[in-house]
């Protein structure tokens, strides 16, 4: 009968030991990469994402890519599990950063490294972009500095020049 639970036991053991927790996989909203946050970690959107070992990086069109690969600026596709922190801005776990590279992304991103230089005065001033929308000649921008997130603006900019129109708080 000893036997009997051992082996039950055992049997139990096993299953537990072969089960492995399952996690969800979320969708997260596209947005632009706008600073890389210590070496494993990158700011998408409003959204802090965590890139480790378990992290896939592609283009769309599914061809692999390395972390060093990524580029301030890039429209990205993030993927993430887990539940995200609730936190400004906040942070998850990527489990896949796909780099979108169709010509609307590309061109946007070109406006987003060019906009980020016109706002950027010094190396430690960082943005927030919350919202990127075309609207006929220009694009509308909801922005926000990392320092000071309580202090957000909206920013027009031309879409072919990729000036700074106007700039409102």
């Amino acid at each position: 009968m000893r036997s009997f639970s051992l082996l039950y036991l055992f049997i139990i053991v096993f299953f537990l030991l072969g089960c492995e927790e399952k996690q969800d996989i979320h969708h997260g909203e596209a947005g632009f990469i706008t600073q890389f946050v210590g070496k494993d970690q990158v700011l998408i959107g409003d959204v802090i994402y965590s890139i480790t070992s378990d992290t896939k990086i592609s283009a769309a069109s599914g061809e692999s890519l390395n972390q060093d690969e990524l580029q301030l600026g890039m429209k990205i596709q993030p993927y993430y599990i887990g539940a995200m922190e609730e936190s400004f801005p906040a942070k998850a776990k990527a489990k896949l950063l796909r780099v979108l590279t169709d010509d609307t992304s590309m061109k946007e991103s070109v406006m987003i490294i060019n906009v980020l230089q016109q706002l950027k005065r010094s190396e430690d001033e960082h943005f927030i972009v919350t919202n990127v929308e075309r609207a006929d000649q220009t694009y509308i921008m909801n922005v926000m500095k990392r320092s000071n997130v309580d202090i957000g603006f909206t920013l027009t900019v031309d879409a072919e020049t990729f000036e700074i129109l106007f700039m409102e708080a």
